[in-house]
């Protein structure tokens, strides 16, 4: 028992802010460990190496029609590589052939794994996807629309929370991590359990009398227990951090409505099914409505063990006659025949999200097969989710990435509104004056623009995006030194931005410097080898001499 309180309170010095690792819930909980590390969410990252990739890499290669670009996946002695090529060049006037290494995978392989490189500790989405279910190599979700070879898709904290543990963000930056960009691959028990350090000092020292400082979700109260799954199985049509707050600090035992607000649409019927719409579908459904809180995600999902094959129809059927008895289904008989009493097939069918490229997904809204739910993109006015508490603030932002993703007008003029009223009772804060700046801009109203990008990045320099479009607007007015001082501020926090490099380089041949801005094109062309813009005004320098 020494031997192993000592090994205990070592992993626990060893790791900040309490959290430990699954590796210390290891001694204790064998058994769960070990079912829990072959679930999708203990796999949904890592590092790429052998037996995260389908064995047979010849089935990589795929033809991109728009960008005419070959893409597949080949292998060396340590490493995995994505090569693109493309040799035809008569209808682009572009030859290319250039590689990435795969250095991290995104997605547990159930419906789909996409992939990451990294490039001097930034990372960045490659643009192949494998759909498990379809067995194929395809472009990844959203860069289907390319007509070039887009690496430059920035990999933001955001977007590695729900995949993994522990990560290692440089602040200041779009994209920036240490090396390496996460300490715990796919999702760690404490991500539900909260952070397990004092824990396993109390149980260690056999001191806990009867408090364990762990986290066990069914005890908590309904809004605090759904809070944990909410994380990651509710985004909605647009997630708002609070001000001042992020998902970063949210822990098990929290409300997750302290820290971020979903939004959903108001008519529910417009809501499309996404990637992470789980739990907005689940309270769409009859049987949500009747039970209430007594049905979560953990009535019919063991989050430690997932069922196999052979077992998965039984197994969630007799989650369905907890509640239902087999007579009173009204799926007509013959489709329950050929479904082999299937619940699951019928109420719970597999769709295509409109998120998720080639991805489909469980739709948990529990229809009745000859139900047909309506799918729509275009949402128009959006409401918190299950009520939650929402200012002018968060309704304004929320409105305002619904606006600026899908060009509503609509939607556009309600974040106007909210975000002003905001900044008039002086909950404003640099997300509020970058997004009603960013609203202004695309209205074709330049100065009030500008002096909201200025106030947002007063307050947080870090926003690239309202850096670039200031710097953009300061260029045009002729103030040259100032918008390239900002251009050169945003290359820092992500080297990869291919708008700031042509515009310093404009700047630079403005100033008869062709050196210069040569070699900044080249630069940008390491991170967009088959920019269209890029390789056109390279040529033209090229004939220019």
């Amino acid at each position: 028992m020494f031997e192993k309180t000592l090994l205990l309170l070592a992993l626990v010095s060893s790791h900040a802010e309490g959290y430990v690792g699954n590796s210390a819930c290891a001694p204790c909980h064998s058994r769960i460990l070990r079912s829990y590390s072959t679930t999708p969410m203990a796999l949904s990252s890592g590092t790429v190496q052998s037996g995260t990739l389908p064995a047979d890499l010849e089935s990589s290669k795929f033809i991109h029609p728009r960008s005419d670009v070959q893409y597949r996946v080949s292998k060396t002695a340590d490493d995995y590589f994505l090569e693109f090529e493309r040799t035809n060049s008569k209808s682009s006037g572009r030859q290319l052939r250039d590689r990435r290494r795969l250095d991290y995978f995104v997605g547990s392989g159930a419906a789909g794994r996409s992939y990451l490189f990294a490039l001097d500790g930034f990372l960045y989405q490659l643009p192949v996807t494998y759909y498990s279910r379809l067995k194929k190599w395809d472009m990844s979700p959203g860069f289907d629309r390319y007509d070039h070879v887009n690496l430059t898709r920035p990999i933001e904290s955001n977007c590695l929370e729900c995949h993994a543990s522990d990560l290692q963000a440089i602040d200041g930056t779009q994209n920036r991590f240490s090396d390496p960009p996460f300490r715990q691959a796919g999702i760690g028990c404490e991500r539900c359990h909260g952070p397990g350090g004092k824990h396993i000092e109390r149980m260690s020292l056999a001191r806990s009398s009867g408090v364990t400082e762990i986290v066990n979700p069914v005890k908590l109260d309904p809004l605090r227990r759904d809070s944990i799954c909410e994380q990651c199985h509710l985004t909605g049509e647009a997630r708002i951090a609070r001000a001042g707050r992020s998902l970063a600090a949210f822990r098990p035992g929290d409300l997750l409505a302290d820290f971020v607000i979903s939004f959903v649409p108001a008519d529910v019927q417009t809501q499309a099914l996404k990637a992470t719409s789980h739990v907005e579908k689940l309270w769409q459904s009859r049987c949500k409505k009747a039970s209430g809180d007594r049905l979560w995600c953990g009535s019919c999902h063991d989050p430690h063990s997932l069922p196999g094959e052979a077992e998965r129809v039984h197994y969630f059927r007799e989650k369905c006659l907890t509640c239902h008895q087999t007579n009173s289904c009204k799926t007509k008989v013959e489709l329950r025949r050929a479904n082999g009493d299937d619940c699951a097939s019928c109420h719970m069918p597999r769709n295509r999200v409109v998120d998720g490229g080639h991805g489909v997904l469980t739709d948990h809204t529990i229809a009745r097969p000859r139900i047909t739910q309506a799918r729509s993109e275009s949402a128009t006015l959006l409401v918190p989710f299950r009520g939650a508490a929402a200012a002018e603030r968060e309704v304004g932002l929320a409105h305002a990435e619904l606006a600026l993703s899908a060009e509503s007008e609509s939607s556009g003029a309600q974040a106007i509104e909210r975000l002003e009223q905001a900044t008039r009772k002086g909950s404003a804060d640099s997300e509020v004056f970058y997004r009603l700046g960013h609203l202004y801009d695309r209205a074709g109203e330049r100065d009030k623009a500008i002096a909201l990008y200025e106030r947002a990045l007063r307050l947080n320099p870090a926003l690239v995006v309202a850096a670039v479009n200031l710097a953009n607007h300061y260029g045009a007015r002729g103030r040259i030194a100032e918008a390239i001082h900002l251009w050169q501020d945003a290359l820092s926090r992500n080297p990869a931005l291919e708008e700031a490099r042509i515009n310093i380089a404009i700047a630079h041949l403005n100033r008869g410097d062709t050196t210069q801005a040569r070699a900044v094109l080249l630069k940008a062309l390491e991170f967009s080898p088959d920019s269209p813009l890029l390789r056109r005004l390279l040529g033209e320098l090229a004939g220019g001499k």
